[in-house]
């Protein structure tokens, strides 16, 4: 304003945006020459608050702002900062890199998921050895609810617990307390965890929409299945991917329509779409073998697709 004060008696068409205008191309230093203090007042006032204040202020400014961006990316960095994500998934545990490298590679095959956020959640690491878009790192205990309240607990869809690796005796303990605390952060959330012993699903009892997966038990019945019948092991490797054509999926059945028909002819109805019914899994128990069983509501339909089908289809499959 002092600019505009005193330089306005000799420019009378000098308006209060040119002085604005002269302010911040002088306190940025760039200085483009089309407006210039002539009068002693306005160069007195050019010095005192543009050089001596103005200057001041924005170097303080700049750097403040540059040592927030430089802090947030730092923090982003090493997983101390806050997640604003809704809908994510939750990588829990960090048995190793290529794990964990492999399961984001898997679940992100899958065109449903492709741009799903990820979290990963450790205290194991400092920083994640790798980059991914979308994926994001929170460190912390995963036993502390504060740590997935920084992953945005709340908003997240579902998550996997890893263990802490297979030749720790204590992983089971540790996979299901953190279960625990995830659902007492947020009792929707589904959960997958992984448990070592088969002996230690009971640590899992009472625990809602958590379904648990036994790694070891796997690999010890695919490594006899492979040795007495040849074969198994190449299949069970494609139809567990994501990355390769024809993987197993699953639909559940939302509802019984009135004329419906038993499995075998849904089976057969599917087969004529190329999908391959596999089995039927009802309150717990899996039925491979279709004979007099019929669509049940809730009942868990494991077929193997290119794709997944929609409910609608499925509605049309379970009718004759």
């Amino acid at each position: 304003m002092t600019f505009f004060f005193f330089e306005r008696r000799d420019t009378p068409e000098l308006s209060v945006g040119d002085s604005f205008w002269y302010s911040m191309i002088s306190i940025t230093t760039i200085g483009y020459g089309d407006l210039t203090a002539d009068t002693v007042g306005s160069r007195i006032g050019t010095i005192f608050f543009i050089t001596l204040l103005g200057l001041t202020a924005f170097t303080a400014s700049a750097g403040m702002l540059i040592s927030w961006l430089i802090e947030l990316q730092y923090r982003e960095r090493t997983g101390m900062g806050r997640l604003y994500v809704n809908g994510h998934i939750l990588i829990i545990n960090y048995p190793n890199e290529s794990r964990v490298r492999h399961i984001i590679d898997e679940f992100t095959s899958d065109p449903k998921h492709r741009d799903d956020d990820i979290a990963v959640v450790s205290d194991r690491v400092e920083t994640l050895p790798f980059s991914y878009p979308n994926v994001y790192f929170v460190r912390g205990s995963p036993l502390e609810t504060e740590t997935y309240e920084r992953a945005a607990m709340g908003e997240a869809q579902r998550a996997i617990v890893l263990s802490t690796g297979y030749d720790d005796p204590s992983s089971d303990s540790i996979v299901a307390s953190a279960v625990s605390v995830l659902h007492r952060v947020n009792p929707g959330i589904v959960a997958t965890a992984e448990c070592i012993d088969p002996k230690h699903a009971v640590l899992f009892e009472g625990m809602e929409n958590v379904s648990l997966v036994f790694p070891l038990q796997l690999a010890n019945n695919l490594l006899v299945q492979e040795s007495q019948d040849p074969g198994v092991s190449q299949l069970t490797q494609v139809i567990t991917s994501n990355q390769m054509e024809g993987t197993l999926l699953s639909i559940r059945v939302e509802s019984v329509p009135d004329n419906q028909v038993p499995y075998p002819h849904v089976a057969k109805h599917m087969l004529d779409r190329d999908i391959n019914l596999v089995g039927v899994v009802r309150s717990g128990t899996v039925h491979l073998r279709f004979v007099d069983l019929f669509p049940v509501a809730d009942d868990v339909l494991v077929y193997i697709s290119s794709s997944r089908l929609e409910w609608a289809i499925v509605q049309e499959l379970l009718v004759s």
